[in-house]
């Protein structure tokens, strides 16, 4: 196992034996330190969470967690000893931190690069890559470089996580990555990455498939609760609402907090959210990035109001599209607005935070 770092080498014992020198860069540093700690024995670690619904918060996370979650991923995913591996995501969390960990434990030969939207782009890469995590603006962006496109498409196995994708989106990687096995994730910080696989191909049955020794069921909301050796084997309640299909499988609705209350109608912003991507990607709107929330409404409670991030439809298109949508869905679901702002609110693994995006916009129009 050799780790590549920014034209540097390590074996794993120069890692375990510290026979680096620090470089005054804050990411390579981290990982330095990490692949340090870790491989002599640091039983516990400080994990911050993303905040996207809430409050980022430091977890602490054992080590024992940490290693069933990336033997898990291995055997779910059959990755071998020297598999060539990339890690371009923000080692400062989770997804990014989990990779670190997947690398040292499974003997991944690895290249690390600094977090970028393109990296195939920004760095040649002197191998192909059995394994990659990307996060959804990343793989977009990724398809869309022809110069770099190739190498990309090369990729063997590719977790993508952080954030849902749209339809269209789901559409072009089975189009364009037909020799990748490309997997949706599930899973937080407090689950230590993911615990639940969803295949992203034309013959997919469109379900999260757990990992190895997962239990999962939901509470009176339907949303999903965990129990497995990487939660410590204790129960984590989410607020993601679920369906369950059976022990080992579930199809993800939408989150509890996404939920709109209008007119006393309960809306789920999730449902109008992928309705408002399909039409949009038929006006000719592609990669848009959009989310459906309630705006305070002295009749309704809350108004169902979609949110475009950078662009202004037409009067035509925004005619077009809430046709369409008023075909789709009921009464209340329909947005009753449609608002362009020119940038959402986001979290440092840029994660929309909808709640602050929504009380930005307020503050701006009460100003």
């Amino acid at each position: 196992m050799l780790l590549h770092i920014l034209n540097k080498e390590f074996t794993i014992n120069d890692l375990k034996n510290g026979n680096f020198s620090l470089e005054g860069d804050e990411f390579i540093d981290n990982v330095l330190i990490f692949c340090f700690e870790w491989l002599n024995g640091k039983e516990a670690f400080s994990m911050q969470s993303s905040g996207s619904t809430g409050t980022p918060k430091t977890i602490t996370v054992k080590r024992q967690q940490m290693y069933e979650s990336a033997k898990a991923t291995g055997a779910i995913l059959k990755l071998q000893r020297n598999d060539t591996a990339l890690i371009c995501m923000n080692t400062d969390y989770i997804a990014g931190k989990m990779m670190l960990v997947r690398m040292l434990e499974l003997k991944l030969d690895t290249w690390i690069v600094p977090p970028t939207s393109t990296p195939f782009k920004e760095h040649q890469f002197p191998v192909d890559f059995d394994f990659t995590a990307m996060a959804p603006i990343q793989v977009q962006l990724s398809l869309e470089d022809v110069g770099s496109k190739d190498r990309f498409l090369n990729t063997k196995k590719l977790i993508i996580g952080g954030a849902p994708m749209a339809e269209s989106q789901e559409d072009e990687i089975i189009l364009q990555m037909v020799n990748t096995k490309v997997y949706m994730t599930y899973g937080m910080t407090e689950t230590v990455s993911h615990i639940a696989l969803r295949e992203v191909s034309a013959t997919s049955d469109q379900l999260y498939h757990t990992l190895n020794n997962v239990l999962i069921g939901v509470d009176h909301r339907n949303c999903l609760n965990i129990t497995a050796p990487m939660t410590d084997n204790k129960k984590i309640q989410t607020n993601d609402i679920v369906k369950i299909i059976s022990s080992t499988s579930f199809q993800w609705i939408g989150r509890a907090d996404n939920i709109i209350n209008s007119g006393g109608v309960k809306v789920q912003a999730e449902k109008v959210e992928k309705a408002t991507l399909h039409h949009l990607f038929d006006l000719g709107y592609h990669n848009i990035n959009l989310f459906v929330g309630g705006v305070p409404n002295d009749l309704l409670g809350e108004e169902v109001t979609l949110f475009i991030e950078g662009v202004s439809l037409s009067a035509e298109d925004e005619h077009q599209l809430l046709l369409k949508l008023k075909n789709e869905l009921g009464r209340y679901e329909l947005p009753k607005k449609v608002v362009s702002v020119g940038s959402f609110v986001k979290t440092n693994t840029l994660k929309i935070q909808r709640k602050q995006t929504i009380k930005q916009y307020l503050d701006a129009t009460d100003a």
